[in-house]
């Protein structure tokens, strides 16, 4: 997938999300990418709904049924609109686009039980600035331009992004310094081992330890300065790596056995990891 630079002009008729080129949903989390182009939306949300906007948008913008107005949505923030609402937005210069998720009552309850009703009586919030919303944008960015977002990259994109937010709404409390005992670490590691060829969920992943999403990703992050989606991966390359050097196994069969969607998905993230592909890893060993 490519990401257009700027594009200014104008579009006359509102559509749903379904104009967008990429609509879907993971594990209680809809979400859609919108690429860098004009475009004129409106919709009723079920759930509530952050978006994370990858560049600025110049728009004609109303919420709840306000009355229009000029709106600015600034590049590397997020926007959050409640469920129960609807937006309206007539954006006629657009730099980089958006990625759009919503999130099941199912999902929320899972990242934290947060009474989130007076956030939502305060209707959308747009322009919520934090270092971590930026830096997630950033990384979003780059992946699209790469090529695309695998879907456990989704979902933990989806999760960190509702965080993020939320925090800085001041509905979220910060991270404790004690976030994951020694016992609750080693669940979550064994767990992620004992699953590494199937396809792993954030959802899953919690309901295993019994812990909710937040202490998750707060602690794995504190544990190992990884997100849970690097710290997946790096057991992925540390498995497939053992493999290739201790066993005849075919590569393609590393691959899947490790997780890894096919293998030329192995061969780019080795040589990215490691400097190196599976054969040349092989003969090394």
């Amino acid at each position: 997938m490519s990401l257009v630079e700027t594009t200014r002009s104008s579009v006359s008729r509102f559509r749903g999300l379904e104009q967008f080129r990429l609509v879907a949903s993971t594990d209680g989390v809809q979400y859609c990418i919108a690429e860098g182009r004009p475009y004129a939306l409106e919709f009723s949300n079920d759930y509530d709904v952050i978006c994370l906007l990858l560049g600025d948008i110049n728009t004609r913008s109303s919420f709840e049924d306000e009355a229009e107005r000029d709106l600015t949505f600034l590049g590397e923030t997020s926007a959050f609109h409640p469920r129960g609402g609807n937006v309206r937005v007539n954006a006629v210069e657009v730099h980089h686009g958006f990625v759009a998720f919503g999130y099941s009552p199912q999902f929320q309850a899972a990242i934290d039980d947060l009474p989130l009703e007076k956030a939502r009586a305060l209707g959308s919030r747009n322009n919520i600035g934090r270092s971590a919303i930026r830096h997630l944008a950033r990384y979003a960015r780059a992946r699209l331009q790469a090529g695309g977002l695998e879907p456990f990259e989704v979902q933990l994109l989806a999760s960190l992004v509702y965080m993020e937010t939320i925090r800085q709404l001041g509905f979220m409390r910060e991270p404790g310094k004690e976030v994951l005992s020694d016992r609750e670490f080693r669940a979550i590691s064994d767990y992620i081992e004992s699953e590494l060829a199937n396809e792993l969920s954030c959802q899953q992943i919690a309901a295993a330890v019994n812990l909710p999403l937040r202490a998750i990703f707060d602690g794995v992050k504190q544990r190992t300065g990884f997100s849970p989606y690097q710290f997946v991966l790096s057991k992925r390359v540390e498995r497939a790596k053992a493999l290739l050097v201790s066993s005849s196994m075919p590569i393609a069969e590393v691959a899947l056995a490790c997780g890894f969607a096919s293998q030329q998905h192995l061969t780019s993230t080795l040589s990215k990891k490691l400097g190196t592909t599976p054969g040349k890893l092989r003969e090394r060993g």
